[in-house]
């Protein structure tokens, strides 16, 4: 009778896993289903012509170039993709259909909106940064000792593939679980990426000017509710002594240029912060969305590297030293950071750096053909306390386990930068929320809780996170771009809560 009972047990348990790991799929039964299943066949077969052909059939005539373009795109950052499932929600009153890519394994979240005749697609897309409700692959938390195994197959492929360059770093605690790098820094020389390769980090350089405020309030030298005119005498008073230290930080100030050309491209040009904090009063009176006149605080969160250039300018005000000596000092050294650099002059000549390679043009553009050494900063050319700083993963893990521990701000002040001050998004329908501290989000997808920063400019994909639960640390740096780097680190996040 034991014998046959665990006969049972064995053949429900071996049923439960087969039917989790081998997903399957049902289309909705919608109108947009054949469109679905010949965009998937044209979008997979990677072939220009092919999708040109199905462009040509489904979109308005003088959409259909754009469009090819679009979805190859997409597959640049995708690759092949594979249904997944119909999702909860739909988007207004349209099915949306998850697919997972099959080499990359990140999420895409795409509706196809047709025309009333349904002959034709007024609209499609893809939704990214998400991930499915409910249990998903592997269906099961990874356990660590699994890991290192895990991912040198899976970004061995990705790399094979071309979808990655980088390096990446798994920790738990004071134990590194995996740590590689993969691609080359200089392609031109064929120099290959180290686990030492500095790569830039993009807006997680903003990190650290909060910590740095935070070291300052620490100091006495500062209050988060501070007034910039206390510090910048310079700057309009009816803005000054409204917009406080917290506004900035949590970027609820409203302060915000970058919507006017003649402010963006000069700011690309500056060479310093104070040439930043210059151009800013040049163009006060081009504040986006006309805030300047009757300027009041706008109160919630709005995105703006304006802000974080002024609390590198208060720091260099306070401390009578520049942003970079103040880092320099005040966090690399203490934590430890051997590789990072925040000094322009040590960067121009540093030998161990990614070069950042991208599709994109100069104006941002998705062009056809290889990756080319990007051009520049979508942002500025310099390091700034927004964006620019360069790190290896080891530096990025050695940072934040100092936060952690401790070693560079109080556990009283880490609690208060790493606070929900601010709502940045919210999907109730995918179970994701993002808030805002100072100088880190919390991100939640699901059952997945974790703390840290993005960054993404042109050949720059930058993830720095900690997962608090699990303990664990995910530090994904890549040369490639923005989805290079999420699809590494978005994986790493399933592996480690896949929501069962």
């Amino acid at each position: 009778m034991m014998k046959k009972l665990i006969i049972l047990v064995f053949i429900l348990t071996t049923t439960l896993s087969i039917s989790q790991n081998n997903n399957s799929f049902e289309w909705p039964k919608d109108a947009v289903t054949p469109v679905f299943k010949d965009f998937l066949k044209a979008y997979n077969a990677n072939d220009f012509k092919t999708l040109s052909t199905f462009t040509e059939k489904y979109y308005p005539a003088k959409k259909a170039k754009g469009r090819t373009i679009y979805w190859t795109k997409v597959f640049t950052e995708y690759g092949v993709l594979k249904p997944f499932k119909v999702a909860d929600e739909k988007f207004r009153g349209l099915p949306a259909v998850w697919f997972q890519g099959n080499d990359t394994k990140n999420w895409a979240k795409i509706v196809i909106m047709l025309s009333k005749d349904g002959k034709k697609i007024l609209n499609a897309g893809v939704f990214k940064g998400m991930r499915p409700n409910g249990l998903l692959p592997p269906y099961k938390e990874t356990p660590t000792k699994n890991i290192k195994k895990h991912l040198n197959k899976y970004l061995d492929n990705l790399s094979e593939l071309d979808f990655f360059s980088g390096a990446v770093l798994v920790a738990k605690g004071d134990k590194i679980l995996f740590r590689k790098a993969y691609g080359h820094r200089n392609k031109a020389t064929k120099k290959k990426n180290n686990v030492n390769t500095t790569f830039g980090i993009g807006s997680t350089t903003k990190t650290f000017t909060a910590i740095a405020i935070a070291q300052l309030a620490e100091q006495g030298k500062l209050n988060f509710t501070d007034p910039v005119s206390k510090f910048i005498s310079e700057y309009p008073k009816d803005i000054a002594d409204k917009v406080t230290i917290h506004d900035l930080l949590t970027h609820t100030s409203g302060l915000e240029f970058d919507d006017y050309d003649p402010f963006y491209n000069e700011t690309k040009k500056a060479k310093s912060i104070s040439e930043m904090l210059a151009l800013q009063l040049k163009y006060m009176g081009h504040m986006n969305n006309k805030r300047r006149k009757d300027f009041t605080v706008l109160g919630k969160f709005d995105y703006s590297n304006d802000n974080y250039v002024l609390l590198g300018a208060i720091i260099e005000r306070i401390t009578g030293i520049s942003y970079a000596k103040f880092i320099e000092n005040n966090i690399f050294k203490p934590a430890k950071m051997s590789h990072a650099i925040v000094d322009n002059n040590i960067l121009s000549t540093y030998k161990n750096k990614a070069k950042g390679y991208s599709y994109n043009n100069v104006d941002m553009r998705f062009q056809l053909g290889e990756r080319r050494e990007a051009i520049g900063s979508a942002v500025c050319d310099i390091i700034m306390p927004a964006g620019g700083i360069h790190a290896s993963v080891k530096d990025l893990y050695r940072y934040f386990k100092a936060i952690n521990q401790q070693k560079i701000i109080s556990k009283e002040t880490k609690e208060i930068v790493f606070k929900k001050h601010t709502i940045k998004a919210a999907s109730k329908g995918t179970q994701t929320f993002i808030d805002y501290g100072y100088g880190f989000m919390t991100t939640q997808n699901g059952k997945a809780i974790s703390i840290g920063h993005n960054g993404v400019d042109y050949g720059v994909g930058s993830r720095f996170e900690y997962y608090p639960e699990q303990d664990i640390y995910v530090i994904v740096l890549s040369n490639y771009g923005g989805m290079a780097g999420s699809n590494v680190a978005d994986h790493i996040k399933d592996l480690i809560e896949p929501n069962d």
